[in-house]
């Protein structure tokens, strides 16, 4: 096949396409799997995450929990602080970097209309603390899960550790 008539084939193809109004026309948007969609938002995250500026004389820890809803442009509406790291500058720091993701769309079929979305955040200085907020944060989610409350049970929930920087 020459070029000419492969030039001449995807013409034909566009002007096929182009002869139905664009309104017509059926526009697919699949949803992401649950898995890409924790893979694509984690990823972000975490590189949100190392950005964060933290004096190198302050040495925070602790788990912070931030709720939010994902707005018409893939970047979260509606936070808040769920629950304290009991530091407002971790908080706010972390609430900051969640805030910069810009990957939430499109949302898992699974999630649901307007789906609450809780980015659980540990931040530790060493291996043996985050260890140690590590099984604390399974725990408070496996109660989480457990609970009688379907509100509590569809929020769609990240757990997050900031890969250290290079």
């Amino acid at each position: 096949m020459t070029k000419f008539t492969v030039a001449l084939f995807a013409t034909a193809a566009a002007a096929t396409m182009l002869a139905v109004p664009l309104s017509s026309q059926e526009i697919v948007v699949s949803a992401r799997s649950d898995q890409a969609f924790v893979e694509d938002v984690s990823k972000d995250l975490d590189s949100q995450l190392r950005r964060m500026r933290i004096d190198h004389r302050w040495t925070p820890s602790g788990i912070v929990k931030v709720r939010f809803q994902a707005g018409p442009d893939g970047r979260p509406v509606a936070m808040e602080t769920y629950e304290s790291s009991g530091s407002k500058r971790l908080d706010r720091r972390v609430q900051d970097a969640v805030g910069r993701i810009d990957s939430l769309l499109p949302l898992p079929a699974s999630a649901g209309r307007d789906p609450i979305i809780q980015a659980n955040v540990i931040v530790a200085a060493g291996r043996r603390t985050r260890e140690s907020l590590e099984r604390e944060l399974a725990e408070s989610e496996a109660r989480r899960l457990a609970s009688n409350d379907p509100e509590e049970r569809a929020v769609l929930a990240l757990n997050m550790a900031p890969s250290p920087s290079s």
